[in-house]
């Protein structure tokens, strides 16, 4: 079959190994990503390193809503970390990266876990997932720091009580009760959205709304 005439294809990377690849952080897979053009004497340059990211894990490093593109800033970005204060890389952006003493033995250990099929996930989170708003993952984020989810996700719903329900929802007895229902609906709605990506929050949620019914029949005069 005849190749497409606009197909990206992998530079570097085996296809066998791209499952065990999109699990890496973003460091990780441009040390990989690195370490492997050395390996093959090939000089990248950004926008190389920044296509075989996005082939590897385009859910983490596409546009934000639009997964069809890959996000330059943020590999680019994380490059120049990496070759600044974190001492990764060296090189530079007309002449190819390289690995250095350090990034080499990190190199060493990702080729490892690669091939014997033990690369840990880290890559699996929600402000991984570029398919999601800012816009939408915004209350989320607020949902996942406040203490009912810390109680709950450490297994010390025991601990919940009325104050960690009302910081969860943003509502207090002071408010009217048209806003509060509001402010509820907009929170059970954001659950809802999230609810197949974060298994935590749907049963914290369902938590909350059991132990609490009396407390938000008061909240809203009923």
């Amino acid at each position: 079959m005849a190749r497409a005439k606009n197909e990206i294809l992998l530079k570097v990377t085996n296809k066998k190994f791209v499952s065990e690849l999109s699990k890496l952080s973003t460091v990780n897979l441009i040390i990989w990503i690195i370490g492997r053009s050395e390996d093959l004497n090939l000089i990248l340059s950004l926008e190389d390193i920044t296509l075989e990211a996005w082939l590897i894990n385009p859910k983490k490093h596409s546009l934000r809503s639009y997964p069809q593109f890959p996000d330059s800033f943020n590999v680019i970005k994380r490059v120049y970390d990496m070759k600044g204060r974190n001492g990764w890389l060296d090189g530079t952006s007309t002449g190819g990266f390289i690995l250095t003493s350090k990034s080499k033995i990190k190199f060493q250990e990702i080729i490892n876990d690669i091939e014997n099929k033990s690369t840990k996930d880290i890559s699996d989170k929600i402000g991984d997932d570029r398919t999601i708003s800012s816009i939408d993952e915004a209350p989320y984020k607020r949902l996942i720091k406040s203490p009912a989810y810390k109680k709950y996700e450490s297994g010390k719903s025991n601990e919940i009580v009325e104050t960690d329900y009302l910081q969860f929802y943003g509502v207090s007895w002071h408010q009217k009760p048209a806003l509060i229902d509001g402010k509820i609906k907009n929170i059970d709605l954001v659950v809802s959205n999230f609810s197949s990506k974060d298994e935590v929050l749907n049963e914290l949620h369902q938590f909350l709304t059991d132990k609490f019914t009396s407390t938000k029949n008061f909240l809203l005069g009923i």
